[in-house]
């Protein structure tokens, strides 16, 4: 656990110890469990104390503590791996570098579940330096793990998909978890319902309980335990002091239990003494009721069922249409009657299943058919499955392309990593698009530090690539643009890719989003150009437009100024870290056009309003 700021005034601890006597439960409003939710199974203590004293041994083991960094960290991440692998689930180490050294967050998936809505617990595996951090955080540690063991032996089938996370780093400053968070992509984010944490829940001397009063809903399912039990609860507002931060700050729902009094925080004497079994018993199975709870277990014996979709989105030209195989599944008892139907659809689209009524455990095919009036758009689109024990959902995403006015244009908005030293390339289709195309419009959305180590591409369907940006912007943080380029000679329909292609170590991103506009016509006296950038500049303003040269060759610039302005033309190239000109275009007209005998370097354009002000167009080709 990071250094904590000072919590509610009056709460001393928010744990208890059950050695102490205990007074009236707290009286806030809580949540009554549904009749047809299964209650959590009652958790052994002993096994949970077992992971604690193997976390002792790996301390004792390897210098005393588990810290980022330190050989008892990935020994504790490897005995928390080995224990998910053997009961089934889908685990993940991932690794991150901090202060030079390597770390990692684990991560487990129950494979059972609609992936598409998620409940997610976690808590952080490290240590500080000076101690084992039995309390901070070998207890949570512990108990997630167990609640995760006990889904695997439960055989659970949850209507929503289940994930435990260790993380690494916490105590440097939530790392690991900050690393998870921002690196899954707004769309994985956008399927996690809630985040649990666990930070310090065993210590064995403290009077009450802490809940996290971020969510209410999520508080009243951890208070219905404690209540049962007679344990008093306190609300408490940790904000940027554990790993549950690095999910508030992406708008995830977060809950959990936790406390910041212990006589031996960031201790040496942080050991399995300051862990109390009894106080680690009821956290634990806290924590399980809420999982339970949260992921929707049912105990009808007419039996449950889920619904899956085969692809999870898809592009569709106006006027056309998508197929998708809608899978379902009796996830407890016996096999019921399902009637499938669609929400979400966007204008002028329908939507038809074949058959439109399933036993579970048996398909259907789903067709989404568009009209020539559905709007460009990516839409979210849901299928619903109803049976006797209420709706199970699944979503679509559906992307719809189509002609605009003047040209055809497309919508990937999908998340797509960009590796290290490594490329990916998000297509768009385009069909139906009666014109033969000019220019592209290209509007990108790229998350990535260090753009200086990017080149992006436009590809057209017949692998022809245009230069968007190449190694251009140093330290420069992601590139949210809109690109012009001359694809004169290229056909409309076909797959069209952007592609992003890392190339130097360090540093990784994705691609957000991106959007095609094909259109017809020229776009002024520089449209015959490989490359075509369009801007607005006042008066006096200046524009920089990038390039690399890989081999000799004549350069040719071209621009096309708004009337009645003076606007200018200079080519630079960069020595060392000064930009010098190279060529120029200079008269007293808008537009310009400059040529130069180059060599291997970079280069850029830097277009220039001396009077007048307002759209131009740039066209230049080279080697």
């Amino acid at each position: 656990m990071r250094t904590r700021t000072k919590l509610v005034a009056g709460v001393s601890a928010v744990l208890v110890a059950l050695s102490t006597a205990i007074g009236v439960a707290n009286s806030a409003p809580v949540a009554t469990a549904p009749s047809n939710v299964m209650a959590a199974p009652d958790i052994p203590v002993e096994n949970v104390m077992a992971h604690l004293n193997q976390l002792q041994t790996i301390a004792t083991n390897n210098g005393g503590n588990r810290a980022h960094g330190r050989p008892g960290f990935r020994a504790s991440a490897d005995y928390v791996k080995a224990k998910l692998d053997a009961a089934g689930f889908t685990t993940t180490l991932q690794q991150f570098t901090h202060n030079s050294a390597a770390g990692w967050n684990v991560i487990a998936e129950w494979p059972h579940g609609d992936a598409n809505n998620v409940i997610m617990a976690g808590a952080h595996l490290d240590s500080v330096p000076a101690g084992p951090g039995l309390n901070d955080n070998g207890s949570g540690t512990a108990a997630v793990l167990e609640v995760a063991l006990a889904v695997s032996r439960a055989g659970l089938r949850p209507q929503k998909r289940l994930r435990f996370g260790w993380w690494g780093a916490e105590e440097l400053g939530l790392i690991g978890s900050k690393y998870y968070a921002d690196n899954l992509g707004a769309t994985e984010r956008g399927k996690i319902n809630a985040y649990l944490n666990f930070d310090m829940v065993g210590q064995k001397d403290v009077t009450t309980w802490g809940v996290y009063n971020h969510d209410t809903a999520i508080a009243n399912t951890f208070k219905e335990y404690f209540q049962a039990k007679g344990i008093p609860t306190t609300p408490i507002s940790w904000n940027g002091s554990s790993d549950h931060s690095s999910f508030t700050r992406h708008n995830i729902k977060v809950g959990g239990v936790g406390s910041s009094s212990d006589p031996c925080y960031h201790a040496a004497c942080d050991t399995i003494s300051n862990v109390g079994s009894r106080v680690m018993g009821h956290t634990t199975n806290a924590i399980a009721h809420t999982v339970w709870k949260l992921a929707g277990v049912s105990d009808d014996p007419t039996g449950d069922y889920a619904v899956a979709l085969t692809p999870a989105s898809g592009s569709v030209a106006q006027g056309g249409s998508v197929t998708v195989a809608v899978s379902t599944q009796t996830t407890q008892g016996t096999p019921q009657q399902l009637t499938l139907s669609a929400t979400g659809m966007p204008a002028g689209t329908t939507a038809t299943f074949a058959p439109p009524s399933v036993q579970s455990g048996q398909s259907s095919t789903l067709t989404i058919t568009t009209s020539a009036s559905t709007p460009v758009a990516t839409a979210p689109i849901t299928v619903v499955a109803t049976g006797n024990n209420g709706p199970r959902q699944a979503s679509y995403s559906l992307t719809v392309t189509g002609v605009q006015p003047g040209g055809c244009a497309g919508t990937n908005p999908t998340d797509f990593s960009i590796p290290d030293n490594g490329g990916v390339e998000s297509p768009i289709a385009i069909s139906g698009c009666a014109i033969t195309p000019t220019t592209a419009t290209v509007a990108v959305d790229i998350a990535h530090t260090y753009i200086g180590d990017l080149v992006v591409d436009l590809l057209a369907p017949d692998g022809t690539p245009y230069v968007l940006h190449n190694r251009t912007g140093g330290g420069t943080d992601n590139i949210v643009k809109t690109f012009t380029v001359n694809v004169t000679g290229e056909t409309a329909d076909g797959t069209w890719k952007l592609r992003a292609r890392d190339q130097a170590s360090q540093d990784v991103g994705r691609i957000n989003e991106w959007r095609l506009t094909l259109a017809a016509g020229t776009t002024g006296k520089c449209a015959s150009h490989q490359t075509v950038k369009t801007g607005t500049l006042a008066t006096g303003a200046n524009e920089y437009h990038a390039f690399e040269v890989a081999a000799g060759g004549t350069l040719t610039g071209c621009l096309d100024g708004p009337d009645g302005a003076d606007y200018d033309l200079y080519l630079q190239k960069l020595s060392g870290t000064t930009w010098s000109n190279v060529a120029s275009g200079t008269t007293s007209s808008a537009d310009e056009t400059l040529s130069y005998s180059a060599t291997a370097g970079s280069y850029r354009y830097r277009v220039h309003a001396y009077s007048g002000a307002g759209a131009y167009s740039m066209g230049y080709s080279g080697p």
